[in-house]
């Protein structure tokens, strides 16, 4: 159900539901509401809309910028942080539709970007009801020095073909389907994600893909490497923007919340060590092993296409890139958007 608040009622999102007949509620106060993942509500609240993806200085990490516009997401993943982040189940969207465009063109005035959506949300799987790629593509292609990145585990991509593909990427999480339909409640298959994924690509759009975070698994070796060479076969090398890579990490408070509420995961299961930014990983010997099997066989296929691994530390970049990125503006330029 949709609720809007008194505050919010002449504000984008009322407008945009009563064009396209799609029903709501006022409401005085979000206690009014069930605090359900089935609830979107739509708020007047202030926000910071753009800033820097979140870091720590003992990881290395690029300089993407965010847009957060909704807080919350329809899916239920197991490891997703917002979890133990977001003080609500609810999906919250901001109606400051004005200050999220000045955000972004105050941005643009600053040098060049890659700035995104999915940090807190899905980028497209309330795309149907919220609409918001609508609002954001046209802003985006009026400027030469952002490219925008949506990030999703949905295949909700209709929407996409009624617009021009010119500065955006669209990238799809992935791990393989026996680890998907334990701990990636709702969302669409792999196999749907890479079917969306080519047929963007078939559009003229770029694609990305993040392989994050790679779970370890019975047969890890063989579940990654039968999902990539289906990628392989499905979507052309030329169409790729970038990939990232990065294993399973969580605050410790997450566990319980894990524990508490998926019965089926096995996401737990492994022996884990608090790193560097007080993060439970894997211990690093088996980090370093699901590192290499996944970057080494995505560039014995995929060669051009630039592959980094978001949040690993120095040493690991050493071992297994030979090299290491520098922070975040040394890191960024490493992105083809850079270069172009």
């Amino acid at each position: 159900m949709i609720y809007i608040e008194k505050s919010a009622e002449h504000g984008h999102f009322r407008k945009l539901f009563d064009e396209n007949e799609i029903p709501y509620e006022f409401i005085e106060d979000k206690s009014e509401i069930e605090d359900s993942k089935k609830n979107i509500l739509i708020t007047s609240q202030k926000n910071r809309f753009v800033h820097s993806c979140p870091a720590t200085k003992e990881y290395r990490c690029c300089n993407y910028m965010v847009v957060d516009a909704v807080e919350g997401c329809p899916f239920d993943c197991s490891y997703c942080i917002l979890q133990a982040y977001l003080n609500h189940n609810y999906i919250k969207v901001y109606d400051d539709m004005e200050s999220i465009r000045e955000s972004i063109l105050d941005l643009s005035k600053k040098g060049k970007f890659r700035l995104g959506t999915g940090e807190l949300s899905d980028s497209l799987a309330l795309d149907h009801i919220l609409r918001l790629l609508d609002f954001i593509i046209p802003i985006i292609n009026k400027q030469e020095n952002i490219q925008f990145e949506f990030k999703t585990k949905s295949s909700n991509i209709s929407n996409l073909l009624n617009h021009n593909p010119k500065n955006i990427v669209v990238s799809f999480s992935l791990n393989p389907e026996i680890i998907s339909k334990r701990e990636e409640l709702f969302a669409s298959s792999p196999i749907e994600r890479i079917k969306a994924a080519k047929t963007l690509t078939e559009y003229g759009y770029r694609v990305s893909f993040h392989f994050d975070p790679l779970i370890y698994c019975d047969n890890f070796e063989e579940e990654y490497i039968n999902l990539l060479d289906y990628l392989f076969d499905n979507i052309e090398q030329s169409s790729v923007e970038f990939i990232s890579i990065s294993t399973f990490r969580f605050v410790p408070e997450l566990a319980d919340i894990i524990r508490n509420k998926f019965d089926n995961s096995d996401i737990l299961a492994n022996n884990f060590i608090k790193s560097m930014d007080n993060k439970m990983r894997y211990f690093k010997t088996l980090r370093v092993h699901m590192l290499k099997t996944v970057y080494y066989h995505i560039k014995k296929n995929w060669d051009t296409v630039f592959t980094y691994f978001c949040m690993e530390d120095r040493s690991i970049w050493e071992k297994i890139m030979n090299y290491d990125p520098g922070d975040r503006e040394n890191f960024e330029k490493y992105f083809k958007w850079y270069r172009s």
